[in-house]
């Protein structure tokens, strides 16, 4: 019942111990990296920590993909054979998402092609932030990389969990890069409603503080517009009401967030709300800080602006949805290194890994020991009292990490 946890925190270890030692001989490293080359030493730490422990747990082990994975390949062997999304069969996901994931299937119809292309999908989208946020130091730019793909939630819930989340991270980096290309409204509100249409419904989050950044916000919603209301008008042609599925469905309690860890204190007060309530409270909250944070940051540019406004938005929202779970930091890690840590703070690093190797292990105990919401009696069991002390761990990392970003913008603005 339990090996899975062990082996997750195994390889939370062994991928920091690989990390610790990569900071040793980091010069050696970077001269490597630049007598090969960028992309070619890419490709290889690609190989390495994605592409190898895929073929060893999949393909040589001989194990089938676990997790939401599973969901994945049967709404993708729908839109496979060109049925209708959430009219034809269920999603919690965006329209396109099913026929993205359908792709692999033609060639190898198995959940396992559908965990491969996360992994291709997050190996695609870690190359767009480092031609995004990376400096002109290119071997310290793939270093970066190599800490990024040693972060043991990015490995576990990527690898192991064919988690999705990275691809609105996705999205909103390919904003700042198309910023940069040609810095046109229009076209960054067509982005957004690709994003929208692509990944998920917590993508709209997003929306609200790069609406207030932006000065013109006309070409950026009638960009918005342009796509967003033909798939809309598609969707309800077809389907009917049935898009809303994601939101309708989405109401199953998760934890770590401020709700699971005052039950054990509180819970008499919490159980008087329904989830839906504890939905909408999460949801203002989001809304308003990311809002006010927006408004703080406005006077930054849009490069730093996004990754700081996108951990705020992720980062609260771990803290007070009530459907948050420790899988979300995968949406974060990668904006959270390459444009808001500092690698020569050591401490930042370490306390970074802890939480990450906290979340991978949290969650999965959290499913094997019945997924409770605790009370202060499941404290007389030992694993109910690990599982608490991870959530915790995970919980205030979370608020360690936001007090990073927010001292981060004073810095700035010093």
């Amino acid at each position: 019942m339990y090996e899975i946890i062990y082996n997750k925190a195994y390889i939370a270890l062994t991928l920091s111990i690989i990390a610790v030692l990569a900071f040793r001989y980091r010069p050696w490293l970077e001269q490597t990296f630049a007598q090969q080359g960028e992309k070619k030493s890419f490709l290889v730490l690609a190989f390495l920590f994605r592409f190898l422990p895929f073929w060893v747990v999949y393909i040589f082990y001989g194990y089938d993909a676990q997790s939401d994975v599973q969901i994945f390949w049967r709404s993708a062997q729908e839109a496979k054979q060109l049925q209708f999304v959430y009219r034809d069969f269920d999603s919690l996901y965006s329209p396109l998402f099913a026929y993205i994931t359908a792709i692999p299937l033609i060639f190898w119809d198995t959940a396992r092609a559908v965990t491969l292309l996360m992994i291709v999908v997050e190996l695609a989208v870690l190359w767009l932030t480092i031609k995004t946020y990376g400096t002109t130091n290119k071997p310290s730019n793939i270093f970066k990389a190599l800490i990024y793909l040693c972060f043991p939630g990015p490995y576990i819930f990527c690898v192991l969990g064919g988690q999705e989340d990275i691809w609105m991270w996705g999205f909103a980096c390919l904003v700042v890069y198309l910023w940069q290309k040609g810095k046109s409204a229009f076209v960054l509100g067509l982005t957004v409603a690709l994003g929208l249409l692509v990944t998920k419904a917590f993508f709209v989050l997003f929306v609200p503080p790069l609406f207030l950044k932006l000065s013109d916000k006309k070409n950026f919603v009638l960009g918005m517009m342009s796509l967003g209301l033909p798939s809309l008008a598609i969707l309800y042609y077809f389907g009917g009401t049935t898009f809303l599925m994601p939101i309708q469905l989405a109401q199953e309690p998760m934890c770590p967030n401020v709700w699971s860890v005052m039950y054990p204190f509180l819970g008499k007060w919490i159980a008087q709300f329904n989830i839906r309530m504890l939905n909408w409270i999460g949801l203002f909250v989001i809304i308003i800080v990311s809002s006010w944070q927006a408004f703080r940051l406005k006077n930054l540019e849009l490069k730093q602006f996004i990754p700081m406004v996108w951990v705020v938005i992720f980062g609260v929202m771990m803290l007070f949805q009530i459907g948050s779970y420790s899988n979300y930091i995968f949406i974060y890690a990668m904006p959270l290194l390459f444009s808001l840590m500092d690698l020569k703070d050591k401490k930042l690093l370490i306390i970074s890994f802890l939480i990450q190797a906290a979340a991978v292990v949290q969650v999965s105990l959290w499913f094997r020991i019945g997924k409770p919401f605790l009370s202060y009696e499941y404290f007389l069991q030992i694993k109910f009292v690990i599982e608490y002390a991870l959530e915790l761990i995970v919980f205030f990392g979370v608020i360690y990490w936001l007090n990073m970003v927010l001292k981060k913008y004073k810095g700035v603005n010093a």
